[in-house]
């Protein structure tokens, strides 16, 4: 009977917090007092600060002797304690399953806030109808849905020939996405088609560099964005632009023309190859500078598909892993996964490509190109699990030359940029007055250690406050309660 009765009040202890995250409005207030503000204005930490958030906005930042405190708002102590702008995952997809609780343990929207993601770019949903993922960023804003901040490409122009690529970019206007996403198997004719017609209707584009149109031609053609570093990876290897092959085709040719090009059994190819592409490295490099494209990141693709190929051992024991898309263990366990198909029997192309890419991302960094956080989470089928391949993207540009600042800001202040330049928008990524209230709550110095970030003290959403014990909730449940789906 007792632990009937500590059941039932643990279930609406659970309740009532979900409740209040639920019916949080617009018209609170929320001062975060006598915390160290991190503001990603420049890399520096403001002592004892008051952070005043009134609806959606920050109203106020300054001295906590200095700032009044209305009547009536929920204050956090924050003594000790370090605030920062909440992380944007720039590239990523959502599924229109997701709230599936037989195919998803934890609803990955929750994930994201629980790992102190507050802003979310779908590179390309999965599911019907189409504009799902609009639908849950109004439920988001009206305080219906719990999740970050959401903006959204279509549907995906992926491989030529296509019908007609002008009704393809203009329902996905229509519809009101964000951009447009171009991939890797359209042909010049199509991608040209496509993009004359996003310049049309002024409609931001990114996605893979087609194979049939390499670098040059998409910067020609002015696509605004890459959206992989590992898309670069291309220019260096000579093959046949001018060939028109199914999506298999391509990849089976690329695999052949890099095979030939480069000898697999070396001992010093990775070093070879760095000496003998350096200036090709610094002209791709320009060539992003001048046109101000920015690259996203998704190193962590690389860094998961090393440890599913060489290190499985390490993969399995990935506390992470029970977030996984249900079978996708099972899947891998059976080798059937992917990455594990697509590198069987060239095994060694894939470790060097992984080496390349790492090498390509220094070059663009010291070569100050604009890059943008992001992991190519949410799919269900690569291993990578949404929330927490953001602190392993994070960790993977420290690793490579990144200060955690300029780490940071690929993830919150380059972030809003683009964002601003894709829709307008674009006021979060820094703690100034104004700005949309997407915020972390943290016990450390994230500028001296990023770590400090895998573990909120809680997560503020659009003005939404949900304290380390909620965060904690979201990873636990496999209910359906916690929002509308």
């Amino acid at each position: 009977m007792k632990r009937r009765k500590a059941s039932q009040f643990f279930i609406l202890v659970i309740f009532g917090l979900l409740l209040g995250c639920r019916n949080h409005t617009s018209q609170d207030r929320v001062a975060f007092t006598h915390v160290n503000v991190v503001p990603m204005t420049r890399e520096i930490v403001l002592p004892d600060q008051t952070v005043l958030v009134e609806g959606s906005q920050i109203v106020a930042v300054g001295s906590s002797n200095e700032v009044q405190i209305p009547a009536g708002s929920l204050e956090i102590n924050g003594e000790g304690y370090y605030l920062l702008p909440g992380l944007a995952d720039m590239h990523m997809h959502t599924r229109a399953d997701w709230g599936n609780r037989e195919i998803w343990p934890v609803h990955p929207l929750y994930l994201y806030l629980a790992n102190g993601v507050t802003t979310i770019r779908d590179f390309a949903p999965s599911g019907s109808p189409l504009d799902y993922a609009l639908q849950w960023r109004q439920e988001i804003h009206a305080g219906d849905r719990i999740g970050p901040t959401i903006y959204a490409t279509g549907k995906l122009l992926y491989a030529s020939p296509l019908q007609d690529p002008e009704s393809i970019v203009r329902q996905n206007y229509d519809l009101g996405f964000d951009f447009l996403k171009l991939y890797s198997y359209l042909s010049k004719h199509d991608f040209h088609q496509a993009m004359n017609t996003a310049k049309e209707l002024d409609m931001y584009t990114a996605g893979h560099i087609p194979y049939a149109v390499g670098l040059e031609g998409v910067l020609t053609e002015g696509m605004d964005e890459i959206a992989h570093v590992e898309e670069l990876l291309f220019e260096f290897i000579e093959f046949d632009r001018d060939r028109q092959l199914s999506p298999e085709g391509w990849m089976a040719y690329i695999i052949k023309s890099t095979l030939r090009q480069f000898d697999m059994t070396s001992n010093s190819l990775h070093t070879d190859f760095e000496i003998e592409n350096h200036t090709t490295l610094e002209m791709v490099t320009e060539q992003l500078r001048t046109a101000e494209v920015p690259v996203c990141t998704t190193m962590v693709l690389d860094d998961v598909i090393q440890l599913k190929l060489f290190g499985p051992d390490a993969f399995l024991a990935r506390p992470e892993n029970i977030y996984f898309e249900n079978g996708y263990l099972e899947s891998y366990q059976r080798g059937e996964e992917k990455h594990q198909v697509q590198c069987k029997g060239v095994e060694a192309i894939c470790a060097f490509k992984g080496d390349v890419d790492r090498w390509i991302m220094k070059g663009l960094h010291e070569g100050d190109v604009m890059l943008l956080l992001g992991t190519d989470s949410g799919t269900g089928g690569m291993g990578i699990v949404p929330g927490y391949s953001l602190h392993d993207e994070l960790r993977i540009l420290v690793e490579n030359g990144f200060t955690p600042y300029e780490a940071l800001r690929t993830g919150t202040v380059n972030a809003a940029l683009v964002i601003k330049r894709m829709s307008g928008d674009g006021n979060f990524g820094a703690i100034e007055v104004g700005n949309r209230a997407d915020l972390i709550l943290v016990d450390g110095n994230p500028l001296e250690e990023l770590g400090a970030l895998r573990s909120p003290l809680g997560v503020m959403a659009a003005g939404r406050w949900f304290p380390a014990e909620t965060l904690n909730l979201f990873l636990k449940t496999t209910s359906s309660d916690l929002d509308k789906e």
